[in-house]
C-alpha cells in the first residue's frame, strides 16, 4: 500500500491572519470630504467671500485631498502586493495587474474631461487633454508599478522610497518646466509644463504613491493583531508630527532656505511635501482611533465615502462647476456656501448608499465588505 506524503508530514502552519485595516478606508472617506469642500467653496463663493479667514482656511484644507488621495494609492497598491506574495503570484504578474488599472484611470480620466468638454458647451478643447487628479492616479499607478512591485518575494521597501526621493526633489525643476514646442504637450504634461495643461505631473506627485506603497507594507506587516496594528498607527501619527514640526522650526529659522520662483513652484518642494506628509500622520492615527471606537458594521460616511469615492468625485464636480447650478458661481456668503456644502455632502452620502445598495458592478456582483487586509476596494474606491 503507497501512503501519501500528507499522512506523514506535518502540515505547514497556516499564515496568520492580517486584520482589516479599516482606517485605509476611513481615510479615503476623509479626503472624499475635503474635497467637496475644496471644489464647492471655489467655485460658489463670491469675491468678498474669498477674501475672509475661513475661506483661507478652506484653501489650507484644500491642499489635502489630492495628496492623501495619491498616498492612498500607493497604500492600496501595497496592500495587493502583500495579498500576491501570499498567494505566490510572480512580479510580472503583480505589475500586469497594476498597470492594467492604472490604464483604466487614464481612460476614465480622459472620458470624464469629455463630459465636462460636451456638457460645458465646449469651452476650450484644451481641456480635454488637461492632466488633472485621474491622470494622475492612472499614470502613477502605472510608473510605481515598475518601480515598487516586490522582488524575489519581498517588498522593494529601498528602491521606491529611493524613486519618491527623486521624484519629490526634482519636483520644482521639471514640474513647472518648459518643453520643447514640437513635443505634443498634452504627453509632456504628464512629467511636467505650465498650467492650464499640467495640473498634476508626475514630478513631484508620483512621489505620495510611491510613500504610500512604503507606507502600506508597513501597515499590512504590523497587522497581524491588535496590539501591533495600534502600535504601527500611534508611531505613524508621533512621526508624522514630529516631521511638521521640524519642518515649521526650519522655516522659522530660515523662511527663504530654499528660494523657489513662485508659490506654484514651492507647493511640489520637499518643504512642503514633508510638512503636508507629517501632517497625515495625526490623521492616519485619527482614522485608526475613529474605526476602533466605531467599528462596523456601524454606519460610517467616511467609510461609505471611501468605497465610492470615484462616483462621488464624478459627479460632485459637474455639480460644483457645470450649468447645473450656474447661477450660483462666485455669488454665495460662507455662511450660504457651508449650508450648501452640508446640503452637497448629504447628496453625495445618498448616491453612495444608492450605488452599494443597488448596483454591483458591471457584472452584476455585489460589492462585500473584504474580511482581509489584502482585498481592499481600488484606489478611489468602486465606481
Amino acid at each position: 500500500m503507497v501512503l501519501e506524503t500528507s499522512t506523514l508530514a506535518p502540515a505547514a502552519p497556516a499564515p496568520k491572519a492580517r486584520r482589516r485595516i479599516d482606517a485605509v478606508d476611513w481615510l479615503r472617506g476623509l479626503a472624499v470630504v475635503l474635497m467637496i469642500q475644496t471644489h464647492l467653496y471655489d467655485a460658489w463663493c463670491s469675491k468678498a467671500a474669498k477674501g475672509t479667514l475661513a475661506y483661507g482656511w478652506t484653501r489650507f484644507l484644500g491642499g489635502f485631498p489630492s495628496r492623501l488621495f495619491l498616498l492612498l494609492v500607493g497604500v492600496s497598491m501595497a496592500i495587493r502586493y502583500e495579498s500576491q506574495l501570499a498567494a505566490g503570484v510572480e512580479r510580472a504578474k503583480m505589475v500586469r495587474t497594476a498597470v492594467r488599472r492604472g490604464l483604466e484611470i487614464v481612460v476614465l480620466a480622459y472620458l470624464f474631461r469629455l463630459q465636462e468638454y460636451v456638457l460645458g458647451g465646449g469651452y476650450d478643447w484644451h481641456d480635454l487633454f488637461r492632466v488633472d487628479i485621474l491622470n494622475c492616479i492612472g499614470a502613477s499607478m502605472v510608473v510605481a508599478a515598475f518601480i515598487s512591485a516586490p522582488r524575489r518575494g519581498k517588498p522593494a521597501i529601498a528602491i521606491t522610497l529611493l524613486a519618491a526621493a527623486v521624484f519629490m526633489a526634482l519636483g520644482p525643476i521639471v514640474g513647472p518646466a518648459h518643453f520643447p514646442s514640437f513635443l505634443p504637450r498634452p504627453l509632456t504634461s504628464y512629467l511636467g509644463g505650465q498650467r492650464p495643461m499640467a495640473w498634476f505631473p508626475l514630478f513631484p506627485w508620483l512621489a505620495w504613491p510611491l510613500v504610500g506603497v512604503a507606507l502600506g507594507h508597513y501597515w499590512v506587516r504590523a497587522s497581524r493583531d491588535d496590539r501591533a496594528q495600534a502600535r504601527a498607527f500611534v508611531l505613524t501619527g508621533i512621526v508624522g508630527a514630529a516631521m511638521t514640526g521640524t519642518v515649521v522650526v526650519i522655516r522659522r529659522i530660515n523662511p527663504y532656505i530654499i528660494h523657489y520662483p513662485s508659490e506654484l513652484v514651492q507647493q511640489m518642494g520637499p518643504g512642503t511635501f514633508f510638512h503636508r506628509l507629517g501632517l497625515m500622520g495625526p490623521m492616519a492615527l485619527l482614522a485608526y482611533g475613529v474605526t476602533r471606537l466605531f467599528p462596523r458594521p456601524r454606519f460610517s460616511l467616511m467609510r461609505l465615502f471611501g468605497q465610492t469615492s470615484l462616483l462621488v468625485y464624478w459627479i460632485h464636480v459637474e455639480l460644483c462647476y457645470g450649468l447645473l447650478f450656474g447661477r450660483l458661481h462666485n455669488r454665495l456668503s460662507m455662511g450660504w456656501a457651508t449650508g450648501a456644502l452640508l446640503a452637497m455632502t448629504g447628496a453625495m452620502a445618498g448616491v453612495s448608499w444608492a450605488r452599494l445598495k443597488y448596483w454591483h458592478g458591471w457584472r452584476g456582483r455585489r460589492i462585500r465588505l473584504p474580511e482581509r487586509a489584502g482585498n481592499l476596494p481600488a484606489p478611489l474606491g468602486p465606481l
